[in-house]
Parts: structure tokens; sequence; C-alpha cells
């Protein structure tokens, strides 16, 4: 593992040593505390860092987001009011697809860790992004050594200690945290869900092809609302 000190990582990323620290101790940031308490920052999770909140702006919030993802799957966004409404379909006509994966990016709660069996951990989860890749696009295989997914039901933590996961920010295991009814039940999250969480990768290939179906289901949407 490639490891910077916490003011180097600073830099490579534009903000304050104080942020970086923060980071860390949210999870957002992999890295690992020694005795001493200095922090090391995994070199891996500053390019995920970087490749997500590069040029992001101001997030939307996690209710927006969601629904602005429902729509996009073709599930009508429920209990919004008609401003509210009206602002998620002025995002969909005007945001890129690249703006949509970074804006929605924050909306859920995420760790990562290392598992004793990936599959066994894989099959209590609603999986995403790389882990549901070939959803999104047939060319892609679903990465089976790295998972990614959400919990079904119950808080992360408790699914980390059921499961006898150890939060570790280069594990091979991301799971990500979400209002129980924004997914959909059964083995894959929602189409746009899979693509925004594919489009959080630093493999050219994969963010490439969830950005590519966020830009799809977008045109879709435009076609289906603009007739």
């Amino acid at each position: 593992m490639q490891d910077l000190m916490t003011k180097d990582a600073a830099l490579a990323l534009g903000i304050s040593q104080r942020q970086v620290t923060e980071l860390l101790r949210q999870g957002k940031l992999g890295g690992e505390q020694l005795q001493d308490g200095t922090w090391l920052v995994s070199l891996r999770s500053i390019g995920e860092h970087r490749t997500l909140h590069t040029g992001a702006g101001r997030a939307w919030s996690a209710t927006s987001s969601w629904a602005l993802l429902d729509e996009l799957s073709g599930r009508a966004a429920e209990g919004l009011t008609q401003s509210t409404y009206a602002r998620l379909k002025r995002r969909i006509q005007m945001a890129s697809a690249d703006e949509i994966a970074r804006k929605v990016a924050t909306r859920a709660k995420a760790r990562r860790y290392t598992a004793d069996s990936l599959g066994r951990t894989a099959k209590d989860l609603i999986l995403t992004g790389a882990s549901a890749a070939e959803v999104v696009d047939r060319t892609l295989t679903s990465e089976t050594r790295r998972i990614e997914g959400y919990v079904r039901e119950g808080h992360l933590e408790e699914f980390a200690r059921r499961h006898l996961l150890t939060l570790d920010g280069e594990g091979d295991v991301t799971i990500y945290e979400a209002p129980d009814s924004q997914l959909l039940e059964g083995q894959h999250a929602s189409r746009a869900v899979i693509a925004a969480d594919l489009a959080r990768s630093v493999s050219t290939r994969e963010r490439s092809a969830g950005l590519t179906a966020l830009e799809d289901m977008r045109q879709a949407w435009l076609v289906r609302h603009t007739r």
C-alpha cells in the first residue's frame, strides 16, 4: 500500500490538513492511524476522492438525489412538492451526466471493509457499481473480486458486525447505507443508482460506462417528457 502523510495528502487534494484528518475519521478517505496518533493516507483513496469531488461544487441533498435517480430509472419520484419536482426536472434537463454523478455522490453513507468471504457478504447486499456493471453495460462483467452494495436492512455498522467485517480503507468491500425506501428489492439496485455508483470508479472504463448509461437514461427521460 502506498501512503502519504496528512500534510502531503492535503496538498494533493487542495484542502487543509485538518480537513484530511476529518475525512479519515469519517471513513471518506482510506488510511491507517499509527499508535502515536499519526495518520497515513492511502494513495488510492486520494485518487478516488479526487475523481469523485473535483469540480463537484455543492452536492444535492440526499432526498433530491434519490428522487432524480428514481426518475431516470423510470420510477416516478414520490412525496415531492410541486416546486421541488419542478427543480428536479430542470436539473435533469440542464445537468450533464458527469455533473449528475458528482452531485448525487454524497447521498449515501459509505465505508470500506475487508471480509472473510466476499460471496457470503455479497448475498446480503443489494449490489451496485462494479458489482452490477453488466446491468448497465453488457460489455462489462460484474466484478466479484470487489464488492459494492447497499445494506438490505438495518444499519451499516450492524451489518458489518454481523458479517465480521473489518474497517479497512484499502478493503475490497464497499458498503453504502441509504433509506430503505429508496432501493428496489432484489439482487441489484436500480439502473440509475448502479450507473451513478459506477461513475465513482477510478477505472476509466467503468467510469465511462456509468456516465454513458446515465446520459442514455437522461436522454430517454427527456424524450418522454418533451412530447
